[in-house]
């Protein structure tokens, strides 16, 4: 009697599986994973995928691996242009590559490929075995700093934008009264990120953008507020009582509480009176980074 034959979806799947299995081919079609679909051992291939007049089955097969990993890589050299600058071409080939095996890609989108980039290079530390002449001592942790901000930026690029209207104006907080401020909650902008480093990494990276021939930078602490406007990202750099101010209200802190979190981190005391509070918000108001007073917070006058 004969096997009942493989419906379509099966044989999608099947094939689904052998290209994206991190191995060869072969390796592909013995998986587990792959024989759940169909169990077709490598010898009968030519019953699932029929060979050319030039190519066996197996080869044919080969190139669609081929193909979905080198596209793979060509989206991780877009989104980490700049660490693949940094490291090389040659090198970051290698560290996607090895990447890839570890994370492979398992969203419906492209835009989650580079999720674990930054982690990946900073837990394996392959880039630091062989560091490139004249680089200081930090530049295997400035490379993963490098990695970190350009996925945060990718973040911000995809993120929900405020390109359709729903910024809080300026003026808004401009009526409060000061008994107000302490209460006061703000809802950020949905395509804002927080970011801090160790090196100067948007300075290289815009160097680079700008077709500069940046070096390594030295070590110099960096915070910064990523945010996207008009489909356009902008980078303000923070300094540290601002960044501990914003980070509290980003996770839905009071503005006293957030002062009350700056301050117990050590941030300057003085950075933070009045004049400078109402001066910062207005600022952070016309770039972009606040949607809404959050209901009930701020009685009406």
């Amino acid at each position: 009697m004969k096997p009942k034959p493989a419906h379509l979806e099966q044989i999608q799947r099947w094939m689904q599986s052998v290209i994206m299995h991190p191995g060869s081919v072969a390796e592909g079609v013995a998986a587990d994973a792959t024989r759940q679909h169909l169990d077709v051992p490598l010898v009968e291939l030519e019953s699932v995928v029929l060979p050319s007049r030039a190519l066996d089955s197996q080869t044919r097969l080969e190139i669609y691996v081929d193909a979905y990993y080198e596209r793979l890589l060509e989206c991780l050299r877009s989104e980490f242009c700049g660490t693949q600058y940094a490291v090389g071409d040659e090198l970051f080939d290698a560290l996607a590559f090895g990447y890839l095996q570890q994370y492979p890609s398992r969203s419906y989108t492209l835009g989650n490929l580079g999720l674990h980039f930054a982690t990946y290079l900073d837990d394996s530390r392959l880039h630091a075995r062989d560091l490139p002449e004249g680089v200081p001592p930090g530049w295997p942790d400035f490379v993963v700093e490098l990695a970190a901000f350009e996925r945060v930026q990718r973040e911000v690029f995809d993120a929900e934008g405020t390109e359709q209207g729903g910024l809080l104006n300026a003026e808004e907080l401009a009526r409060l009264a000061p008994e107000q401020w302490s209460a006061l909650r703000l809802s950020v902008a949905p395509c804002l990120r927080l970011y801090r480093a160790a090196h100067p990494v948007h300075e290289f990276w815009q160097a680079f953008r700008e077709e500069m021939t940046p070096a390594a930078p030295q070590p110099k602490p960096t915070r910064l507020a990523i945010n996207r406007r008009h489909y356009h990202i902008e980078r303000h750099p923070l300094s540290e009582a601002q960044y501990a101010l914003l980070g509290g209200l980003t996770a839905g802190a009071s503005l006293s509480e957030a002062i009350g979190a700056a301050l117990s981190i050590g941030a300057p005391a003085g950075e933070m009176q009045t004049a400078d509070l109402a001066e910062w918000f207005a600022r952070w108001s016309r770039q972009g980074f606040f949607i809404a007073l959050s209901p009930g917070d701020v009685p009406a006058r």
